[in-house]
């Protein structure tokens, strides 16, 4: 995978689906963002997004977290597109 691929998760739209790759900033606030659950290889989706971006709600390991934007900037991730499974699938991240 190319460093082009990867772009901020404040950067995604509303009900988009991506896989964090890596955690990048200071290491407070990264250890801030791990400790959240949010670890590389977790696949995520952006639910919605307040004005202005912040906070931006993601779901992920069956619950849903609130980041702030300089939250959302530490967290590399990877967009990926949805198998279009209508929610039927095992796999299903709740993108319907």
């Amino acid at each position: 995978m190319s460093e082009s691929e990867l772009l901020p998760l404040s950067e995604l739209p509303a009900v988009s689906l991506a896989i964090v790759m890596r955690i990048e900033g200071h290491p407070e606030l990264k250890k801030k963002v791990l400790e959240m659950g949010l670890v590389p290889g977790t696949p995520l989706v952006v639910q919605r997004k307040a004005p202005l971006n912040d906070p931006i709600s993601v779901a992920f390991r069956g619950y849903e977290l609130s980041l702030r934007i300089y939250e959302a900037e530490t967290v590399m991730v990877k967009k990926v597109s949805c198998g279009g499974c209508n929610g039927e699938c095992s796999k299903c991240w709740g993108c319907h």
